[in-house]
């Protein structure tokens, strides 16, 4: 494309050179620079882009656009170079990216769902429901990035908007016609979403979260406002919209505003979704939604009333896009598992094991509250909490893992730069206020009592949890869900809860069969 038609309807402060040329290609990473490369300078949180459009003109660049005065870029940069200054870069990338690509998301029905937790299976209840429907859905998400069959590690939950954009029309290639997307905060702050012509846009829930990039749940929150004040405002979609789960106290702040139409979903009556009746137990969820379709009777294998939420907030956007309801109910159907959300880990051993995601306090609170609801036995909680990341969630976390845990065993997670055992030392001061005791020894976990234990090693966290467990016992592993590795230091290793549970629940399988053996030839 001419360089300008792209720039036509990004917000310029002044032009320096050549417009007439021709852009190959669109770069925010300096490495990345081909031949005929327009490259985007970002003020990053390391490093500044502005810093290598040197080194970008070496590498085939015939322009640039950024944000600093054309005298306050660095000495060397060539005089020859056209260089377009604009109010911000990220906003620019978005829209450059858009233009580039023909405005993908024009051609594509796109949900985006933003809150603390339930955004992922959400995402998985739409899918399914958009398949059952007979329509080719995409998912841009925590877990990966999926479409047409194909699936692609998420190094991000949502992409930098030219990524964004280029797997937008990828997907529309590959014959996509709906796409749901989790929109994180750090996306709505940092432009990434930016000029996405969103046909509906879900607000699950806020907790803390996150608070180690902004300043507190406010600014928190004003961020995930934008995609519903903003994005939808400035959507080419004929009224989109807005699912907002009244429940939560922020969603009950989200305005009704005439650009979009409001569904609101609780599990009281009052909102235009909201169970009749309902039931959820270890087999998973029945209920009867009335929605503004009427009377809806679904079941799900999922567990718990966390689930019920991300149930109805799938409903929610169904009914406002027109799915037809046996369409909806297949949907919700068909979903057994959401990979890292409350997911069992089967054994024939009479106990349960459940994998979750849950790394903040609330999250923690609602996966515990909804286990304890099928417990039998004793309720076993292996956590820890990640480095470098908000430190004030770690106690909160550890109060919560002591209210209803019967056993907790606080290992680490992804500790990154951090000792772990001062992760582990910040978790211990809300466990004991928890009410929660330390056990010196594992021997007295193993005779019966109640307390807290620490073991740095997570491997061997989740080993002692399955050992430890007998009939009618749930064992919680909390934190990491999907993730198949673990940061420690600088090395990232492969480390996955779930295969490290089934391992333990061979060796647990072994060692019974051994002790049933010798107690067998015991009595010869």
């Amino acid at each position: 494309m001419k360089l300008s038609e792209l720039i036509r309807d990004i917000d310029i402060i002044k032009i320096h050179g050549d417009t007439s040329v021709d852009v190959t290609g669109i770069y925010y990473d300096s490495r990345k620079v081909s031949q005929g490369g327009l490259f985007v300078a970002i003020p990053g949180l390391k490093h500044d882009g502005h810093g290598f459009i040197p080194e970008v003109y070496k590498r085939g660049a015939i322009a640039v656009v950024g944000e600093k005065r054309k005298e306050n870029l660095p000495d060397n940069v060539p005089s020859n170079l056209t260089y377009i200054q604009v109010k911000r870069s990220r906003r620019a990338l978005a829209q450059l990216a858009n233009a580039f690509y023909g405005h993908p998301s024009r051609n594509l029905v796109l949900v985006g769902i933003t809150g603390t937790n339930g955004k992922t299976t959400t995402s998985f209840l739409l899918e399914s429901i958009f398949k059952a429907w007979n329509k080719r859905a995409g998912v841009i998400g925590t877990i990966n990035y999926r479409y047409a069959g194909i699936e692609e590690k998420a190094p991000v939950t949502t992409p930098e908007s030219l990524d964004l954009q280029e797997l937008f029309a990828r997907m529309l290639k590959h014959g996509v016609s709906h796409v749901v997307m989790e929109v994180s905060s750090h996306a709505l702050d940092l432009d990434r979403v930016y000029g996405c012509d969103f046909d509906a846009a879900v607000f699950t829930n806020l907790s803390q979260d996150h608070l180690d990039y902004h300043e507190n749940l406010d600014t928190y929150f004003k961020c995930k406002l934008k995609l519903f004040c903003e994005h939808l405002a400035e959507s080419l979609v004929q009224q989109p919209i807005a699912v907002v789960n009244i429940d939560d106290k922020y969603g009950q702040h989200i305005p009704n505003e005439p650009f979009y139409r409001m569904i609101t979903y609780s599990l009281e009556r009052g909102a235009d979704i909201y169970p009749v009746e309902w039931k959820v137990d270890g087999l998973g969820i029945n209920a009867v939604l009335d929605t503004p379709s009427g009377k809806m009777e679904i079941r799900s294998p999922l567990l718990g009333r966390l689930n019920l939420y991300n149930i109805m907030a799938a409903v929610g956007t169904s009914v406002g896009l027109a799915v037809p309801t046996e369409a909806i109910r297949k949907g919700l159907a068909n979903i057994s598992r959401v990979s890292g959300r409350l997911e069992n880990v089967p054994n024939n051993l009479g106990i349960s094991v459940i994998v979750d995601y849950a790394h903040t306090p609330d999250a923690m609170e609602k996966a515990l509250e909804c286990v304890r609801e099928f417990c039998e036995g004793r309720l076993i909680v292996v956590f820890g909490c990640g480095g470098d990341r908000d430190r004030t969630k770690r106690p909160l976390m550890g109060e919560v893992a002591a209210r209803y845990g019967d056993i907790v065993i606080v290992t680490s997670d992804n500790p990154r730069s951090e000792d772990p055992m001062r992760i582990i030392e910040d978790i211990r001061v809300g466990v004991e206020r928890g009410g929660c005791h330390f056990l010196s020894g594992i021997e007295k976990i193993k005779a019966g009592l109640s307390g807290y234990v620490v073991e740095p090693d997570r491997k061997k966290a989740i080993w002692f949890a399955i050992e430890l467990a007998e009939k009618g016992d749930l064992v919680f592993i909390g934190g990491k869900g999907h993730e198949d590795y673990q940061i420690l230091g600088d090395k990232i290793i492969h480390f996955d809860d779930r295969e490290e549970a089934l391992k333990a629940i061979e060796n647990k399988k072994v060692l019974i069969e051994q002790n049933s053996m010798a107690s067998a030839v015991n009595c010869l």
